[in-house]
């Protein structure tokens, strides 16, 4: 505090000096009047040290360069499936998962037309329709008769088996044990009488002779009706699991 008023002292004195003691102020230019308060002023800004409040340079605030926002990192956006779901296939597979083919709906065989022959597939036998006929009953000798029963009658089928090759053939149709089934004029078959004749068919057991033939039958009982006007037969056979339409010839 005293350096600064031996400070101000000092400025007064040489303030004193320009002006002369007792003597009119001198007059000074804009220009000394300038300087003379400019170096006052640093030389009071210079020893100030303990006063507070003093000059003290002044600058426009420098405003600090607002923080940009940071760019925020921008979302990938979802990108929408153009393709629309894959339909699944009616085998119930999922996509990228193998496609089956479709299988044909394979719709069940029919019976197959053969002749007798190719149906009952004897070695050196032939087999051939010849003719049908009806009766009340059926003899064989005198150890063998049939009826009918009431309303009905006894259908034969008349077929020839011969043996076309030029050694003795085995023909055992007892074992294969097949089951004939006769449709007169397109309506409800009827299945084949088994019986103990020689000369049934259906149970033939035997050795036939090269060339030899022999006339056999196949029995079917059928209502009367049905038989007194017959316009088509339809045959058909079971043996070994298989059933097969029978051509007649």
């Amino acid at each position: 505090m005293k350096h600064i008023v031996k400070i101000g002292a000092v400025l007064v004195a040489a303030a004193m000096f320009f002006a002369g003691c007792g003597d009119s102020v001198l007059p000074l230019t804009e220009d000394e009047e300038s300087i003379v308060v400019n170096y006052s002023a640093g030389i009071l800004a210079k020893h100030n040290n303990y006063q507070q409040e003093g000059m003290t340079a002044i600058y426009p605030d420098e405003e600090e360069p607002a923080e940009e926002d940071e760019p925020k990192e921008k979302q990938p956006e979802e990108k929408q499936d153009d393709k629309e779901p894959e339909e699944e296939k009616e085998d119930g597979k999922q996509p990228g998962q193998a496609k089956e083919e479709p299988k044909d709906a394979a719709s069940p065989e029919g019976p197959k037309q053969l002749t007798l022959e190719e149906a009952l597939s004897v070695p050196g036998i032939e087999f051939s329709y010849h003719d049908y006929s009806t009766a009340a009953n059926y003899k064989q000798g005198e150890a063998f008769s049939l009826d009918a029963s009431q309303g009905n009658v006894l259908l034969m089928l008349n077929i020839n088996m011969t043996n076309t090759g030029s050694k003795a053939a085995e023909c055992d149709l007892l074992s294969k044990q097949p089951g004939f089934t006769l449709s007169l004029n397109g309506e409800t078959g009827f299945p084949n009488q088994t019986t103990i004749l020689t000369n049934d068919l259906s149970t033939y057991k035997g050795t036939l002779d090269p060339g030899q033939t022999e006339a056999m039958i196949l029995m079917f009982e059928v209502p009367e009706s049905a038989a007194e006007n017959i316009s088509s037969l339809q045959l058909s056979v079971k043996l070994n699991g298989e059933d097969n339409e029978i051509i007649l010839k």
